[in-house]
């Protein structure tokens, strides 16, 4: 194995285990409550080692939202998907998805920083959606100005719709919310592609 591989492996595994011990303290405090000498002190890694992979614990956060999110999505979007109705519907339904994912497995966390996740969510979703919209056709300056205004509606729309259906019953079936929310999102979709025409 050369060297450089050998270190990538070796930050992958560092990474990993700071990650672990995050998930396995945010099960037992809140978000505000862990500090990264709580992270280093149940981790093999001591705190300048923690500073060479994250920041602080706000970009261990992203971190792992960017994990979560992308495990979930990564079977149904990648860097060359157009956005159509069947990708709005696809993304409305990976965010109800999302919603189950962290309920259920990282409910502590979830609850203690929920304001954070569910701004960095929408951050990461407005760049996925952006970036289906670019992948329709080339927009000029002063259209991409219009699209991101675009992405901004539709990613909150799409998380801030999913959320509160997900919290008023996980029982309740996503189809059920495609069929009130799908139609008009598309109908904004179709009008604002049709302006930038």
């Amino acid at each position: 194995m050369s060297k450089s591989l050998g270190n990538d492996k070796q930050v992958f595994n560092t990474d990993n285990l700071i990650k672990e011990a995050f998930i396995s303290l945010s099960n037992e405090k809140s978000f505000e409550d862990i500090t990264v000498k709580d992270i280093a002190e149940r981790t093999p890694v001591n705190r300048s080692t923690f500073y060479s992979h994250f920041e602080d614990k706000f970009d261990l956060l992203n971190a792992f939202i960017y994990d979560t999110l992308m495990t979930v999505i990564s079977d149904t979007i990648n860097s060359d998907t157009k956005l159509t109705e069947k990708t709005l519907q696809d993304l409305i339904l990976i965010m109800y998805d999302y919603h189950q994912y962290i309920e259920t497995n990282f409910k502590k966390l979830y609850k203690s920083a929920s304001v954070l996740i569910d701004i960095r969510v929408q951050l990461k979703l407005q760049d996925i959606i952006l970036e289906m919209l670019n992948n329709i056709k080339s927009f000029s300056t002063d259209e991409q100005e219009k699209l991101e205004l675009v992405t901004v509606m539709l990613s909150s729309g799409i998380y801030c719709s999913t959320k509160r259906w997900y919290s008023k019953g996980s029982s309740k079936d996503p189809s059920s919310l495609l069929k009130e929310v799908l139609p008009f999102m598309t109908s904004g979709l179709k009008s604002v592609i049709n302006d930038l025409k």
